[in-house]
């Protein structure tokens, strides 16, 4: 069974508070953001944009693509966990 993903504000939380002492304000700060735009992010209330990707990209030297693909399989998990509540029907070529 596949384990469900950390939502990227967890690794970024990591990375940008725990690992180097700053507060929320001064990550915000040095993102270029809001406090509050950073602190829905690492507290998992919002996803990381594609900007969002590009500044921490900027800041922590690593891949803007790695930030959305991360993004990505977290909402990807938490649809296919939605799977079986979904009311869709199979598509199938018309009868000539």
């Amino acid at each position: 069974m596949i384990h469900e993903p950390l939502h990227p504000g967890e690794i970024i939380k990591e990375l940008c508070i725990n690992a180097t002492g700053l507060t929320v304000t001064q990550v915000a700060k040095k993102l270029g953001v809001d406090r509050t735009t950073f602190s829905r992010l690492i507290n998992g209330h919002a996803g990381i944009s594609p900007e969002m990707a590009v500044r921490l990209s900027i800041a922590l030297e690593t891949p803007a693509a790695m930030w959305m693909n991360l993004q990505r399989d977290f909402d990807l998990y938490k649809a296919e966990k939605r799977r079986k509540k979904l009311r869709v029907e199979k598509i199938t070529q018309a009868a000539a």
